[in-house]
Parts: structure tokens; C-alpha cells; sequence
């Protein structure tokens, strides 16, 4: 009899190893292909949310500011609140509005200050609306002028302006004519045409501001701001409660009306 072939499956386990291989095999060639695809889908994603245009920053302009951002100094107590009030008070001479009202406000301000005619031109004639008309609260103008020779001689012509009892009106004149600072807007000539337009003795308020009458007490009013811890315009004291810079209506409500309340 010819003799049995030998058997070339001598070892099971052979076998399942070649198979386990293949296996291994195809699960690589399986994974290289599904990174393929997800590869491909994720670049195809980012391409579409590329072209999805977002959209631009809204600037937030003053007036947006909520209430809530207002920085408030705070203060020990009611006392001292008073206290500095009456310092404020005492050192301010032009005052509209009820005199007995419950709410004082105090504007500390430079006529050349850029963010003062912001809140002369936006945001006064509102508080004017609500506030003053209504008899809520009185309004007091202090200087603070301290950006250079034409702040001063535009406060000292509207104190020679309120010799002639015309101090509100040369206030509101100066501020509808703004243009710049230092530019010569507010020079001395300048000054004296707009008494001319107002209506004022032109002798004597050019009397009043060529004699430099009011020089010393403008200077004075200045220094007596910072005394108070103020140092940028415009600043406002509301019954002794702080709020700095050229805020929207609602700051100032915010405190307003908490007060009258």
C-alpha cells in the first residue's frame, strides 16, 4: 500500500493563528478606512460652518451701559454722605430747580470736557424732563476746570455772566458751541461775542473778564473738587452718592429714584 500522506494540520493552533492574522488584518484595513470618512466629514463640517458668516460685536455705546455697571463709591454711612454734601453745597454757587427738594445733584464739570457736552447734549435735557420740571430734585453747577487757559476763561465768563444774572444761559451757550480743546473756540474774544449774542451789558462783562475778577475763585472751585475725591469730568454728586462719567438716564434713575422713593 502506498504509504498515508502526512498530515500538514499537525497543529490546531496553527491554524486559528493564521486566522486570528487575517482577522487583524482586515480590522486595520477597516479602521484605516473609517478614519477616511471621518476625516472627510470633518473637514466637509468645517468648511460649511466656515462659510456661516457670524456676526459683528454690537459696540456699546454710553447710553447702553445697564445701571447695574455704574461704580458707585460707597460710603460709611448716611452721615458721611451728608457731610460730604454740604461740602459740595457750600462750594457751589448756581443752583436750578426746587430749592427745597429732597434730592440734590451736583454736576462737577469743564465746559472744553468733550464727554461734558456728551451728557449736556444726551443725557440732561431727560434728567431736565423727569426730574426737574417735575420739582424732584435741585441741580447745581460746580467747576472743575483743569484742561487748560480757555477752561478757565470759559468759567470765568460764565461767573461775569452771572453778574447779569444770565449764568444758565451762558452755561447752555458754551456747551452748544464746543469745538475742541484749546483751539480757540473758547479765546477771550470769542467769550465776549457770545455775551453779545445773549443780550448781555458787553462793557461790562468785558470789564469783568479782562480784569481776570474771577481768576482765583475758579481755581479755588477746582481744588475744592479734588478735595472731594474728584478727579475726572463729568463727575456728579446725587445727596452724596458718586457717579462718574458721562453715564446714560438710566444710572442716574437708578439712584434718582431710589432716593425720592
Amino acid at each position: 500500500m502506498p504509504p498515508m500522506p502526512k498530515n500538514t494540520n499537525t497543529n490546531s493552533e496553527d491554524t486559528i493563528t493564521f486566522k486570528k492574522s487575517y482577522f487583524y488584518s482586515a480590522l486595520v484595513v477597516l479602521a484605516f478606512g473609517a478614519g477616511l470618512l471621518v476625516g472627510f466629514f470633518a473637514w466637509g463640517l468645517n468648511r460649511v460652518t466656515a462659510a456661516v458668516p457670524t456676526a459683528a460685536p454690537q459696540a456699546t455705546s454710553v447710553a447702553q451701559v445697564p445701571p447695574t455697571a455704574i461704580q458707585l463709591t460707597p460710603t460709611p454711612d448716611s452721615a458721611a454722605l451728608q457731610n460730604l454734601m454740604d461740602q459740595a453745597i457750600e462750594s457751589t454757587r448756581h443752583f436750578k430747580g426746587n430749592e427745597n427738594a429732597a434730592v440734590t445733584m451736583i454736576e462737577f464739570a469743564d465746559f472744553q470736557c468733550p464727554f461734558c457736552g456728551r451728557h449736556f447734549q444726551q443725557v440732561q435735557p431727560q434728567i431736565d424732563l423727569q426730574y426737574l420740571e417735575t420739582e424732584q430734585i435741585r441741580y447745581g453747577y460746580h467747576y472743575m476746570a483743569f484742561l487748560g487757559a480757555e477752561s478757565n476763561w470759559a468759567a470765568e465768563a460764565a461767573e461775569c455772566a452771572a453778574d447779569q444774572d444770565k449764568f444758565w444761559e451762558f452755561h447752555d451757550y458754551l456747551y452748544n458751541n464746543q469745538a475742541g480743546e484749546n483751539q480757540g473756540a473758547f479765546s477771550k474774544e470769542n467769550l465776549k461775542q457770545f455775551a453779545v449774542n445773549l443780550g448781555l451789558d458787553a462793557a461790562a462783562f468785558n470789564e469783568c473778564l479782562d480784569s481776570g475778577k474771577y481768576t482765583s475763585l475758579i481755581q479755588e472751585d477746582t481744588t475744592s473738587a479734588r478735595t472731594l475725591g474728584l478727579s475726572s469730568t463729568p463727575s456728579f454728586l446725587i445727596n452724596g452718592q458718586k457717579i462718574v462719567g458721562a453715564q446714560g438716564l438710566p444710572s442716574f434713575q437708578q439712584v434718582i429714584d431710589s432716593m425720592i422713593q
